[in-house]
């Protein structure tokens, strides 16, 4: 079942954060670059653009196959945001075999494939300044530093966070100091973990609500609340009151109904969803955006195809395909729409 991954999903959270301890945080100053060979685009220097381009960093190997997956949403997201200031770049190092020269060739045989600049770093001083300072141990992982030369944000480059996160950056709405305040959050998980290892769910809960107080948008504190409730302790009643509080508070939150809605969502037991609340909270957010996204229009086209409303969800799913440009960024919401219609004609077959 979903929830009992929760704990996989933390420990993977607090290790790739890495925690507390980690040198470099978000909404400290980026270190600068430190790259040998430029394989591909002109060189980067974050001090003389500050107040001008926003930086993707992700370090990558030739070797690393998640990182090769990458390639082609970073080329996207290039492609995307180039006008608006957006830099992406790719930093790669020696080890296992890697050499400036199998960079040169891999990155010629992509060709516009590999739309973004490219960097080598003989002496692996970038690594160490960003990888290291953070406490994060594999690739693909980046970097995401704003007009300011702050960093923002840093993670998978899978990870959908980034993505909102660099629109909010471009179009001005990134707000570090609530960044620097969910950053908070990675020693409360990690009492989770601890906790949870212990069987201990009454301390568990007491941290999720002192999660969710901290970082009401938080969609991993409110998954947490729905695994300790629904899967551990057997609450639904005390995850409903939960969450109907939530909504109270903060329903004008799009970002705390939008996790709410999704958290509630992604619950797979029949027997355990709660439809009316993954319903109010999707409904809140749609109607708190203006102009609508396509990611509230299409979690309220979800919760409405949960509780029968086949039309609504099309319609909705359909605008919410209109409202995004980049091929890589409608083929997910398109294979949505697809999968409403196939039960929408199926449902009208057996009628």
């Amino acid at each position: 079942m979903r929830y009992r991954m929760w704990l996989a999903t933390v420990v993977l959270l607090t290790a790739l954060t890495g925690g507390s301890q980690a040198q470099l945080k978000v909404g400290d100053k980026s270190p600068e670059l430190s790259v040998s060979n430029w394989v591909k685009g002109e060189p980067v220097d974050f001090a003389k653009n500050v107040g001008k381009k926003v930086y993707l960093v992700e370090f990558w190997a030739t070797w690393c196959p998640p990182c090769l997956e990458s390639i082609p949403h970073l080329t996207e997201l290039q492609r995307k945001y180039r006008a608006d200031g957006l830099v992406v770049v790719g930093v790669s190092q020696p080890g296992r075999g890697e050499s400036l020269k199998a960079v040169k060739r891999f990155v010629k045989r992509q060709g516009d494939g590999m739309g973004y600049t490219v960097g080598f770093d003989e002496t692996g001083q970038t690594q160490q300044r960003f990888m290291a300072a953070v406490g994060a141990g594999g690739i693909p992982y980046a970097f995401l530093i704003d007009r300011d030369g702050v960093l923002v944000w840093h993670g998978h480059p899978g990870d959908p966070a980034m993505d909102v996160t660099i629109s909010d950056v471009l179009a001005g709405r990134f707000d570090v100091a609530t960044a620097k305040m969910r950053q908070q959050l990675e020693p409360i998980f990690a009492r989770m973990q601890r906790d949870a290892m212990r069987g201990d769910w009454k301390a568990f809960k007491s941290l999720v609500s002192e999660a969710i107080q901290l970082d009401p948008t938080s969609y991993e504190a409110m998954s947490a609340g729905v695994y300790v409730y629904l899967f551990e302790t057997n609450d639904a009643t005390g995850l409903r009151t939960l969450v109907e509080g939530h909504i109270e508070t903060h329903g004008g939150d799009v970002r705390a109904m939008t996790s709410v809605a999704l958290a509630l969502l992604d619950i797979q037991e029949m027997d355990k969803r709660l439809p009316d609340l993954a319903l109010e909270a999707a409904d809140r957010a749609y109607r708190s955006t203006n102009p609508a996204t396509p990611e509230t229009t299409s979690i309220y086209a979800r919760a409405l195809f949960e509780i029968g409303m086949i039309d609504r969800a099309i319609q909705l799913q359909s605008s919410a395909i209109t409202m995004v440009n980049g091929e890589g960024d409608r083929d997910p919401l398109e294979k949505v729409l697809e999968y409403y219609k196939t039960c929408k004609t199926l449902h009208s077959e057996r009628m």
